[in-house]
């Protein structure tokens, strides 16, 4: 019961990270030191659940799935992701400094966690490091900040024809999707790569259907509800996790301190975009206004926010290493008990 308990505050860790742009759910996965489990659970879906499933052997399934760990980890952060998603949101809006500064410190500290599950810190494992800690600067980067700008201002054009069509009592028409064969495979490409990008630490869904430039097509294709093609969207998802789990689970078993180096480098990549000082428009949405970060940057002047979010960033740090230590106690009591 304990460890369900515990699993459950997992998951509203990820549920959190989930709603701060630059954190994935992955990152805190993997700096929560349940990566590796969640992915070895999750390779193991295919052909072989459901016959285990007709066959009445549901409690062995259970258990070959992992599924106590995912399902409190999944009732954790949609539990965490719905109690708190308006009060982060309203901090990332108007304190978005302190906010991130509190992030940035945890996930700047918890680096310790994967880096200690690294057997072989050799040269391989630094090159892996830095080309996970390059890849994510870059796809951060990738888009610019009047680009991201753009988006969001389309974003707000398309939840203003939602909200005047909910008002009206009409369904919102976003435009048509076509249903050709390309369209198809695009739906079933970006499912593919948008899961993919999920299960990797470091790296947002969103951002790379936003990359792929059918972020809005997609939103056309849910107002519509356009069953084709988000059946093809669905298959790709489901594809991208049974090939990503699968390939991440052979990696880590193959050649683990590459592959965890590499998710490593991944993290530490995250911090760029989660870098508490960056410049900023805000664009009017109907619930308010939302702030877009453009680019970082060094504040010109060190005011009371700005020595608050460096007080926030040591907060991040200090919990993180509260809990490293307990951690490192119970193990040690653990051990003596034995």
């Amino acid at each position: 019961m304990l460890g369900f308990v515990s699993n459950l505050f997992r998951g509203a860790a990820v549920g959190l990270a989930n709603i701060i742009p630059g954190v994935s759910g992955g990152t805190m996965l993997l700096l929560l030191g349940v990566y590796e489990r969640v992915i070895s659970g999750l390779k193991n879906l295919g052909p072989q659940t459901i016959k285990n499933v007709l066959r009445g052997k549901i409690v062995e399934e259970w258990k070959r799935l992992d599924a106590s760990l995912i399902a409190a980890l999944v009732v954790g952060a949609a539990g965490a992701a719905f109690a708190a998603s308006k009060l982060l949101l309203y901090l990332l809006n108007h304190r978005a400094e302190p906010t991130y500064g509190l992030f940035f410190g945890l996930v700047l500290a918890s680096v310790v966690v994967p880096y200690k599950m690294i057997k072989k810190r050799g040269l391989a494992a630094l090159l892996a490091c830095l080309i996970g800690i390059a890849g994510v600067i870059g796809l951060t980067e990738a888009m610019s900040g009047e680009r991201r700008l753009a988006n969001e201002r389309k974003k707000a054009e398309v939840a203003m024809i939602k909200a005047k069509a909910k008002a009206a009592g009409e369904r919102a028409k976003l435009g048509d999707v076509s249903l050709g064969g390309k369209q198809f495979m695009l739906f079933f490409l970006a499912g593919v790569v948008a899961v993919v990008a999920m299960i990797l630490p470091g790296i947002s869904g969103s951002f790379m259907l936003l990359l792929m430039g059918v972020y809005f097509e997609v939103l056309a294709a849910l107002s519509a509800l356009n069953l084709p093609l988000l059946g093809s969207l669905g298959l790709g998802c489901i594809v991208g996790l049974l090939i990503a789990t699968r390939a991440l689970s052979y990696l880590l078993k193959n050649f683990h301190d590459a592959t965890m180096a590499f998710l490593m480098g991944l993290v530490v990549g995250s911090l760029w975009a989660i870098w508490p000082y960056k410049s900023f428009e805000m664009v009017a949405f109907p619930t308010g206004p939302k702030r877009v970060d453009l680019a970082n940057i060094i504040p010109a002047s060190w005011g009371s926010e700005q020595l608050l979010t460096i007080g926030t960033v040591a907060l991040g740090i200090a919990i993180v290493a509260g809990f490293l230590l307990i951690e490192a106690k119970l193990k040690k009591a653990d051990g003596a008990a034995a």
